[in-house]
């Protein structure tokens, strides 16, 4: 019966049932002929001691041989009939065992599991019937309620990441705006017109720069969607707000910039992403940096290239292979208020500008990292 298998479960009963029939019938046309010859056997024994007899004790044999003979007649019927009745009950435990309640305790511990917000399995049964079928549309369900968790997941991942992006990069912008405000505030009444002037320009670029900033954010749902928005600028003026960010952000720590190339040289890309990276990279290096940290800008006719290098302990080796990756952190981290995205982010702006970032070990000890940027005007971007 093992290969008994149908696709409705009364065809599939039908198919055991017939085995059983026929089984069945075999059995009690043998237990029929085996009992009909006990009992003639034991006719024909006491027939030969009623030949040896008188009459009477013939008759007293008889007499008191019958009850035997007529329990011998009903056991040879309470057998067949319990014959029947043991191969219907084998038949119908059988067909249970293995169309009813293998696909009955599979659906059993499929619910328990999707109960417990378990999707990590698989809903298999060997079974063809109606219940194997059901079985097939629980995986099915088990599958899109796995696909959307997992799309829920993967969405709510990417908020957070984005969210946690959003507050990493508020961090430098407003600590350019404290800086001013503290020079500001160092100076207050000693500073010209002219220079209040100045620094309000300066803080007032920067406000641009933060509300431009959380526009575009606010309309992505994710990292990957910023699209660049190209404009002309001059490669000095770059290189002035990378100084005067430079300055800011390292505060007491000295700090050298180096700009190569003409000032008055026209760039094509997005300089916010720019500058956003260049405040990632020089507040990476202010956070493990020894006591000097040393920047440059230099250009050629289809790339803008920024370097920042300090002469902290550099990069370990699980660093300089996993620092790409969202949320990573060394193990020597000790601030644990670093998020781990500053590189991830900085590399995905570059290559969303048309350049890519690279980071190394300077041969004297300390980081190093390069932000490359397309700056020639295209079509594409």
């Amino acid at each position: 019966m093992d290969k008994v298998k149908n696709k409705k479960l009364y065809p599939a009963l039908l198919r055991y049932l017939v085995p059983c029939f026929i089984i069945c019938g075999i059995g009690v046309l043998l237990l029929d002929l085996l009992t009909g010859y006990l009992m003639d056997w034991y006719m024909e024994i006491k027939q030969s001691e009623y030949a040896a007899a008188e009459n009477l004790v013939v008759y007293t044999k008889a007499s008191d041989d019958l009850w035997i003979y007529k329990l011998m007649s009903f056991g040879r019927s309470a057998v067949i009939a319990l014959w029947a009745v043991f191969c219907l009950w084998e038949t119908v435990r059988i067909y249970y065992r293995r169309e009813i309640s293998e696909p009955i305790e599979i659906l059993k511990s499929a619910s328990n599991r999707i109960l417990g917000d378990d999707l990590d399995f698989t809903v298999e049964c060997r079974s063809g019937n109606e219940l194997g079928q059901l079985c097939g549309s629980f995986e099915t369900m088990r599958k899109n309620l796995y696909d959307s968790n997992y799309e829920l997941w993967k969405s709510l991942e990417e908020r957070k990441r984005l969210n946690s992006a959003f507050s990493h990069d508020l961090r430098t912008p407003i600590t350019v705006l404290k800086g001013y405000a503290e020079l500001a505030d160092r100076f207050e009444g000693k500073l010209s017109a002219e220079k209040q002037t100045e620094i309000l320009g300066k803080m007032s670029g920067q406000i641009k720069r933060l509300e431009s900033y959380t526009d575009k954010m606010s309309s992505i749902h994710k990292l990957e969607d910023i699209i660049p928005e190209e404009k002309s600028f001059s490669f000095g003026d770059l290189c002035g707000q990378i100084s005067e960010t430079g300055r800011l952000v390292c505060g007491d720590i000295p700090y050298t910039f180096n700009c190569e190339g003409d000032s008055g040289k026209e760039l094509f890309s997005d300089s916010e992403l720019i500058m956003q990276v260049f405040e990632n990279i020089i507040s990476n290096a202010v956070r493990y940096t020894g006591d000097r940290i040393c920047c440059s800008a230099s250009s050629d006719d289809d790339t803008l290239k920024i370097t920042v290098a300090d002469n902290g302990r550099g990069f370990s080796d699980d660093a300089l292979r996993k620092a790409w990756q969202p949320f990573y952190r060394d193990n020597n981290e000790d601030e644990k208020e670093h998020f781990g995205l500053g590189l991830y982010i900085c590399r995905l702006l570059c290559r969303k500008c048309g350049g890519d970032l690279s980071i190394s070990n300077g041969e004297n000890g300390g980081g190093e990292v390069i932000a490359v940027f397309s700056i020639k005007k295209t079509e594409s971007r």
